[in-house]
């Protein structure tokens, strides 16, 4: 079977899950270059840059400012090309993050990534489930449950389309304004049907904004 047309561009800014991440990829036979620096992107033109992330909030952000990553990534979603974040990758898409100090984030999705307050353990780590609210649309994918590992996240997002509960604590597990959207969960370790779910969001959105 030949490699999908679609080429994906795996932002490596020193703080990402790479390899499950790229297993995944190949799984879905997927094209998917990994891209160094912003000007690995010019050169390979991907359909969909994806910005996975493991790691604290403050050092992954000046990392993506410091290579030029963080400019990059702004004004490929300004020229309506989708980006989609994992975990980490999806905090530094939001406006601000508290871990350790307030630091802005990117502002490609509006929320404010603050510690989950009041559950029982930290980190929320394994399997839990999403709801889905009515603007999910075609990201939607009920009744699955996905692979978590994380202590912060956003609350409340006007661009949050599934929401995520532990110990009573609601926080947006999935986000989206418009091309750019993110999970707080992780896809790529969430077994053949995360792997799955993973394709047809990053088809949805590269067929969206082709």
């Amino acid at each position: 079977m030949g490699k999908n047309k679609i080429m994906v561009g795996v932002v490596n800014y020193g703080a990402g899950n790479l390899g499950n991440v790229l297993r995944a990829l190949s799984k879905l036979n997927l094209a998917h270059s990994m891209l160094d620096n912003p000007q690995d992107a010019s050169a390979n033109d991907p359909a969909l840059l994806l910005l996975p992330g493991v790691g604290a909030f403050p050092p992954a952000m000046e990392r993506l400012v410091s290579s030029g990553w963080a400019d990059c990534l702004e004004d490929w979603a300004k020229m309506g090309r989708p980006i989609l974040g994992i975990c980490l990758g999806t905090q530094l898409l939001c406006t601000r993050s508290s871990e350790n100090t307030t630091m802005d984030g990117l502002g490609l999705i509006d929320g404010s990534v603050d510690i989950l307050s009041g559950v029982s353990k930290i980190p929320h780590m394994g399997w839990n489930t999403v709801e889905w609210n009515d603007r999910a649309g075609e990201i939607a994918d009920p009744g699955r449950n996905f692979y978590f590992i994380h202590s912060f996240a956003v609350s409340d997002s006007p661009h949050c389309i599934g929401t995520t509960d532990v110990d009573g604590v609601v926080f947006c597990s999935v986000l989206r304004n418009e091309n750019v959207a993110g999970f707080q969960f992780h896809p790529e370790r969430s077994g053949r049907e995360g792997v799955e779910f993973l394709g047809r969001t990053i088809n949805f959105l590269s067929g969206k904004y082709s």
